[in-house]
């Protein structure tokens, strides 16, 4: 998995630290993005031109940390961060 993010942005720490305390963040690549250079992609991963944006091992492309760490949670078979559905 990657990992598109910004060292100030507080939304991608929420995103490491759910990655810490599902036990994936070995599993993640970060590659560092500057949403403001004029020649980011971030687009490409992002439509809103916004980090966090994590890149799965299928292809598939997530974005907005809640969604982000949800999906991290769910990777893994200890105990879980967010509560069931229902």
């Amino acid at each position: 998995m990657k990992l598109l993010y910004s060292p100030t942005s507080p939304f991608v720490r929420k995103a490491m630290v759910a990655a810490i305390e599902a036990g994936v963040r070995e599993s993640i690549e970060l590659v560092p993005t500057n949403v403001w250079a004029p020649d980011t992609d971030i687009g490409i991963h992002n439509p809103l031109g916004k980090v966090p944006a994590l890149v799965t091992r299928d292809g598939d492309v997530l974005f907005d940390s809640p969604v982000i760490c949800e999906y991290l949670d769910s990777l893994h078979d200890g105990s879980k961060l967010f509560p069931a559905e229902g």
